[in-house]
């Protein structure tokens, strides 16, 4: 099932998430994410606020079938909008979010975001292929390149990496969910030190942006770039940030993920 048909469907209380997007028994948290930004977007409708930061907890695995959505807007003031967002299978729920949407609004203060940094082009980079069986099924719906850094998987005494993303399929909408669900696409930063596949997973996610997707030039590659900033006992704590493809900063996201390995 493509993906601008599930997201589509997320904007009511009740859709089903399809087969085919898994990572493991859980369903790609980029999706999760998309699903969930899709539903808030309906729930304000017309003439929101661009959204300015999310946090997600990943509380259960949402698993392929039927999920149940509800947003509450805990405040809607003059600029800003607070919305929770909760999905619930069979009564419990597997994900919550809590969107925090703000106009703009005249400042003296400008601070520019992270420079972006200079790599090779993306069609001259590693594209990282999916293999049946082996690779998470909703990889076949991405186009990852990796520009620099460690590859997954690879035994490396550092973690981290940098690439560029795009979905496989071109033509989607350039919004927010579409942003996050590219975002989530790459994996924890440090998997590069693992010899061999292990299982891995994001517990909380915020993600903040710098710019309304919606308002840019339309994206061919984004900029992906991970740093991991601790790791021990299993868990660990990683920033990325993304920009466009003329080297404006987008979003900063954050993650805190558990790896099984």
């Amino acid at each position: 099932m493509k993906f601008d048909s599930i997201i589509d469907a997320a904007a009511g209380n009740r859709m089903t998430v399809p087969e085919g997007w898994g990572q493991g028994r859980a369903t790609f948290g980029g999706l999760v994410g998309a699903i969930l930004i899709r539903h808030m977007d309906a729930h304000l409708g017309e003439g929101a606020p661009p959204l300015r930061s999310f946090t997600i907890s990943f509380v259960a695995p949402m698993v392929p079938g039927p999920v149940d959505l509800e947003a509450t807007t805990l405040r809607a003031g003059k600029s800003v909008t607070q919305v929770q967002v909760t999905a619930r299978q069979e009564g419990q729920v597997v994900a919550t979010m809590l969107g925090s949407l703000g106009h703009g609004r005249e400042s003296s203060i400008r601070v520019p975001g992270p420079e972006a940094p200079r790599w090779k082009a993306p069609l001259d980079c590693f594209k990282l292929p999916y293999m049946e069986g082996m690779s998470p099924t909703f990889l076949r719906f991405f186009d990852m390149r990796i520009a620099g850094g460690n590859m997954i998987f690879s035994g490396s005494k550092e973690p981290d990496f940098h690439g560029y993303m795009r979905f496989d399929e071109p033509g989607q909408i350039q919004d927010a969910a579409t942003l996050a669900c590219l975002v989530d696409t790459w994996p924890a930063g440090v998997l590069p030190m693992l010899s061999k596949p292990a299982p891995a997973s994001s517990l909380t996610w915020t993600m903040e942006l710098l710019e309304d997707p919606r308002e840019l030039e339309p994206v061919d590659f984004w900029q992906y770039q991970v740093i991991t900033d601790s790791f021990a006992d299993g868990y660990g704590q990683c920033q990325a940030t993304v920009w466009d493809d003329r080297g404006r900063p987008v979003a900063l996201s954050r993650q805190s993920v558990v790896v099984f390995g």
